[in-house]
């Protein structure tokens, strides 16, 4: 089933089947709405939230893949309190998805490996600049003016922008399924809990 604006919703178990649809579209299509995700991590009591990109999905092991440098603050955010949550939302079928869990930084094992395999030439580039990302700048800059004005096979030095790449997994527990619709919106809610789940329709 695949919900639209004016489409009756009347059984539960019809929901996470297009959810999962739609989040495997999502992945690796940057026209769809759900490739721009907001992860959300905590910076002590401070949540620090950010869009970042949906480099994977599996309904099967619960886990959401994201990709980052990994001198980015969100890892020692994770690395320090691995609860994280994340935002995706459908602006022509209005439905909205939260998802919470728990996120691993994967760095020099073999799950980074795979996923570095998959970066384009053309975005190893992101992992190449030569200061942290969040550091003051005295003017705009990508971080990497150097590397502008080398050689193209510089600019692409696979050594330098693996040794920065980051990979964030997150096994989510929760998810919070809205959908806003004129005549009444739904929501339901669904928990993980070992190889159960729970799931309810809950007020929105």
């Amino acid at each position: 089933m695949i919900f639209g604006k004016k489409q009756p919703i009347s059984k539960l178990e019809d929901v996470l089947p297009s959810c999962w649809k739609l989040l495997h579209q999502g992945v690796g299509n940057f026209r769809h709405p759900f490739y721009r995700p907001v992860l959300t991590t905590m910076d002590g009591n401070k949540p620090e939230v950010r869009t970042v990109i949906l480099r994977g999905f599996s309904e099967t092991d619960r886990t959401l893949i994201c990709h980052c440098d990994v001198r980015t603050p969100k890892v020692s955010q994770i690395r320090d309190n691995p609860r994280v949550s994340w935002l995706f939302y459908h602006p022509e079928k209005w439905i909205q998805l939260r998802f919470s869990g728990t996120a691993w930084v994967h760095t020099d094992d073999e799950t980074a490996g795979s996923q570095w395999k998959k970066v384009r030439q053309t975005s190893r580039i992101n992992y190449c600049a030569e200061i942290p990302p969040g550091l003051p700048a005295e003017k705009p800059t990508s971080g990497l003016p150097d590397f502008l004005r080398d050689t193209t096979s510089k600019l692409f030095d696979n050594t330098k922008a693996r040794k920065n790449f980051a990979v964030i997994v997150c096994r989510f527990d929760e998810m919070d399924w809205l959908w806003l619709k004129l005549t009444g919106h739904c929501r339901a809610k669904f928990h993980w809990e070992d190889h159960r789940i729970n799931a309810s329709w809950v007020i929105p």
